[in-house]
């Protein structure tokens, strides 16, 4: 059975149409990945077709476990994320694959007004064989690293509109 959660978060003092003016280019997306905690992150594809942004990477994630248990699982934790938005509209689908057996998918909204966006992730989230407990602990790793995410995509909007 599907677990499924909503995270929702507002980011005060960016408008929607600086944000859309941001989304529509690669730059803003590709900080972001470069700074979520992991390592050995490969941008596959990164590319915008008329409205819709492509972003697909992989990347090992930084799991709370101890040194020696991540070098017998190796890329067990290797994340496999695609992101396609419509930049249009503001709205994504993101879907995450793993090593382990899980199957993540997230509708991603974006709104706003010209005081600040709002983010809704709404997540469904199966882990086959094993539910009820490891989807539990799934959306708790989810929700903390679209916690650090949210506050990344922040800091990178305010750096962005400081150059401009």
């Amino acid at each position: 059975m599907a677990h499924r959660f909503t995270i929702k978060a507002t980011i005060p003092n960016v408008s929607l149409q600086e944000f859309k003016k941001l989304a529509a280019d690669t730059t803003l997306h590709e900080a972001v990945c470069k700074r979520i905690p992991g390592e050995n992150l490969k941008i596959i594809e990164s590319s915008i077709t008329g409205d819709i942004y492509t972003l697909k990477r992989s990347y090992n994630l930084d799991v709370n476990i101890p040194d020696i248990a991540k070098k017998l699982l190796k890329d067990a934790f290797k994340l496999h994320r695609t992101d396609v938005t419509n930049l249009d509209i503001l709205e994504s689908t993101v879907v995450l694959g793993a090593n382990l057996s899980l199957e993540a998918s997230c509708d991603r909204f974006v709104t706003g007004d010209d005081q600040q966006i709002h983010i809704s992730l709404a997540w469904l989230v199966k882990v086959p064989l094993v539910s009820g407990m490891l989807e539990r602990h799934a959306e708790g790793e989810i929700r903390k690293f679209s916690e650090i995410e949210i506050a990344i995509v922040e800091d990178e909007i305010r750096k962005q509109l400081n150059q401009s």
